[in-house]
């Protein structure tokens, strides 16, 4: 596999987006080569990324690919590569390999790079291009294997975003009454959930059934958490979904509850290959997810709609 020119979404300093070409380094024996079908736009991680706050909280400089959301055809395999993925549809949570860029984490290229062991094969009944949500459905599924919600118990989620979405799926797969609670009414016409509160014009307490058990943040906002925990119940469970620059809560109502805070990273490889069955089962959907499409040649345009538009959950990114 040698040096290959790709075409990829450059972001050069905060705000400023661009498709350029890019050179991939020459690939090691366990790599594949993907060409992208799709991919899609992780509005929480990328508007970090475009204000320039990625460089200092998990340090990724300028010039960088943005990326973890990408779905193609293997169409090149390295020496140590079994033979039977050339030509596979996979997923792929993120590439590295660019010669001058860093990946950050470096999916949103025409050609994308990696392991063989981090290129998952899509069900045959899974559309590829609604197998671009496997990385915010992961990441909602290794947070509810963690949190571990109980059939009967009240889960509340905070936030209906895409991660917030298939965290309130998770959690009634688990046999949890959900309820979810956004100020968007949009996000909540298209959320899966027993009750749905719309907090632009609804207040919480007053449609809240009982107090809850679990306490989920999807809106990555730790004021929103402190808000809220006078909505759980003693010894109640709080499940941090975000990425927050620092932690801070007020300490009296966690010691007066004994509450449990557990935060949750993103998915490990047993959550994308539960997450690729729940998805061509039906037993998650993300279909209503997909509120907005364009072709690649857009991507101004797509990430203008992906950051600033509260209606839009995900954009699929069409690269055909």
């Amino acid at each position: 596999m040698s040096m290959r020119a790709s075409q990829a979404v450059v972001v050069a300093a905060p705000q400023e987006i661009a498709l350029q070409t890019v050179n991939i380094k020459e690939a090691g024996p366990r790599d594949v080569l993907v060409k992208t079908r799709y991919t899609s736009i992780s509005a929480g991680t990328e508007r970090l990324l475009m204000a320039g706050q990625l460089v200092q909280m998990a340090g990724l400089p300028f010039p960088c690919i943005p990326g973890y959301e990408t779905v193609g055809e293997v169409v090149e395999i390295g020496s140590a590569v079994p033979p039977e993925y050339l030509g596979q549809t996979v997923f792929v949570g993120g590439a590295y390999g660019y010669e001058g860029f860093t990946s950050a984490w470096g999916g949103q290229s025409q050609y994308v790079q990696t392991d063989f062991a981090k290129a998952f094969w899509l069900d045959k009944n899974l559309e590829p291009a609604l197998a671009v949500a496997i990385a915010p459905a992961a990441t909602a599924w290794h947070a509810i294997e963690l949190i571990q919600p109980q059939p009967g118990e009240l889960v509340l989620v905070m936030g209906q975003g895409p991660i917030g979405q298939f965290a309130a799926q998770a959690a009634r797969l688990k046999g949890a009454t959900v309820v979810v609670a956004d100020v968007v009414t949009s996000r909540l016409e298209h959320a899966i959930a027993d009750y749905k509160i719309d907090l632009s014009h609804s207040n919480l307490k007053d449609f809240l059934p009982r107090k809850a058990d679990i306490l989920i943040d999807a809106t990555g906002k730790m004021e929103v958490i402190g808000a809220n925990l006078v909505h759980c119940r003693d010894r109640a469970r709080v499940l941090l979904l975000g990425f927050y620059p620092k932690i801070e809560l007020g300490f009296a109502l966690p010691f007066l509850k004994e509450l449990t805070f557990q935060p949750s990273r993103e998915w490990v490889t047993s959550d994308i290959q539960a997450v690729i069955a729940a998805l061509a089962t039906g037993q998650l959907e993300a279909a209503h997810l997909f509120t907005h499409r364009f072709p690649i040649a857009q991507i101004k345009a797509a990430y203008t709609v992906a950051l600033q538009d509260p209606a839009c959950l995900k954009v699929l990114l069409d690269w055909q």
